[in-house]
């Protein structure tokens, strides 16, 4: 499983770089990264730009996650890029950020709903979809077929609730990719979104972590 790595530096230890793998996440202030506001614990980074964006921190079981802003916060340069995080991760992020520790007790749980608005999210990114008010739902009822696995998976998705989600590292059995061919916003999209193990269904959330369908 892939790592994240955090490098303090500066005069006052207050500038921080966030990277999982070669990949940077965060390569500014330490001052600010994680807040309490409006309710909601944040995360604010900034992907390497010279711009910072926020996503909100969940939890579900032992797995810390990133959530993007609800669709009437986001406007079409927002960035984000999904968080999963082990306790651990979590917890060397926490010792060197500037934040109340009672605040982290503030934490939410997980929905589908967060993790649907991720896979949304991930949809838009791969495939440069702007500038529509696109919910995943329409995803799904505009999937015409699958690869493979076509009536089960179709059966699985109708059976997707909005509780609190579950994420799983990517199972270490034999793993098919499944495709999803999606007819909307006039044109047709080929989306490599699920991960078939044995007889269970999984979206892809990030190289390392799907959800159960």
């Amino acid at each position: 499983m892939k790592k994240y790595t955090y490098k303090v530096t500066g005069e006052y230890k207050d500038w921080l770089e966030i990277k999982k793998e070669n990949i940077i996440l965060h390569e500014g202030s330490l001052i600010g990264l994680i807040s309490y506001v409006r309710g909601r614990l944040e995360l604010r980074l900034n992907y390497g730009t010279d711009k910072y964006y926020i996503s909100e921190i969940k939890k579900t079981g032992d797995i810390i996650i990133t959530t993007p802003l609800e669709i009437d916060d986001l406007n079409e340069d927002y960035l984000y890029v999904p968080l999963i995080l082990t306790s651990e991760e979590y917890g060397e992020l926490i010792e060197i950020s500037y934040i109340d520790r009672e605040l982290l007790d503030n934490i939410q749980k997980a929905t589908m709903n967060d993790i649907k608005n991720i896979l949304l999210n991930n949809f838009r990114k791969e495939f440069g979809v702007t500038g529509s008010n696109l919910e995943f739902k329409e995803l799904l009822d505009n999937a015409i077929t699958f690869s493979e696995y076509d009536e089960e998976i179709t059966n699985a998705i109708q059976q997707m609730s909005n509780d609190e989600a579950v994420i799983l590292q990517m199972p270490n059995d034999t793993l098919e990719r499944v495709t999803m061919h999606i007819d909307i916003l006039s044109s047709m999209y080929e989306w490599n979104s699920i991960i078939c193990s044995g007889n269970k269904f999984y979206f892809q959330i990030v190289d390392d972590y799907v959800v159960r369908i």
